[in-house]
């Protein structure tokens, strides 16, 4: 169980507030966790799904329903969906957010952190399904947003933040996604989705287009973007 174990103890320690020995510290072997092997098997699952799924090259669109709410639109056995996400790291994803909602004592439910540790203050694991598999970042968000905005437009209680989440009626296109979800983008991911970045010189009005194959993989947009303003430039992105 190795890699498991300490996201595992932070999600038990956040259902069990009543069994912490001082310090506010809870001790292994006597959280939910340890003692329910019910809710054991139950939060074992998610990890082995998420595990499951998870290929080189995939980004996931992903529901988190809640099991203590019947679903009533689309009758799936995980519950009601709550929230809508795209990864392309999926286990990860699943880790960090149950890790994140073990911690979310004072965090209000219309977040989801806080609405994870509610559904399991109230005795369940937070169940996942996936939606849709892609294989860019740009076309992962597309997916992200079109599948928010139907579910919310069939009834689903979603708190998804972004506004084109909360208040999008129509699908999307890949020229649609809002520029400020791009720039966090990595080099290799802006090369995989057909993304450019263009460097224009406010003098002379001549514009470059970066060569991101240069750039380390992992180097953000944004850092581009910074970079271009710091030395009286100005940057922008080209979908392709």
């Amino acid at each position: 169980m190795g890699a498991l174990r300490r996201p595992l103890m932070v999600v038990a320690k956040a259902v069990s507030q009543g069994e912490r020995f001082g310090h506010n510290v809870a001790v292994k072997g006597f959280t939910r966790y340890y003692r329910e092997p019910a809710f054991r098997a139950e939060v074992d699952a998610q990890f082995a799904l998420a595990a499951s799924a998870s290929r080189p090259g995939i980004w996931i669109t992903y529901a988190i329903h809640d099991p203590t709410r019947a679903d009533d639109i689309d009758h799936r056995a995980e519950g009601l969906i709550v929230y809508v996400g795209q990864s392309k790291q999926f286990a990860t994803r699943v880790r960090d957010r149950m890790t994140s909602a073990g911690r979310a004592v004072k965090r209000p439910t219309d977040r989801i952190d806080g609405l994870l540790y509610d559904i399991m203050s109230r005795g369940a694991a937070p169940r996942w399904s996936i939606l849709e598999e892609v294989e860019s970042a740009l076309d992962s968000l597309v997916s992200e947003t079109n599948w928010a905005t139907r579910l919310r437009t069939k009834g689903y209680p979603l708190v998804n933040q972004w506004s084109e989440h909360r208040l999008g009626t129509l699908e999307v296109s890949r020229n649609d996604v809002d520029p400020k979800r791009l720039w966090p983008m990595t080099a290799s991911d802006a090369i995989g989705s057909k993304v450019d970045v263009v460097i224009r010189d406010l003098a002379t009005g001549e514009e470059v287009v970066v060569d991101l194959n240069l750039m380390p993989p992992n180097t953000r947009l944004q850092k581009i973007k910074a970079h271009a303003i710091a030395n009286g430039r100005r940057a922008r992105l080209i979908i392709r």
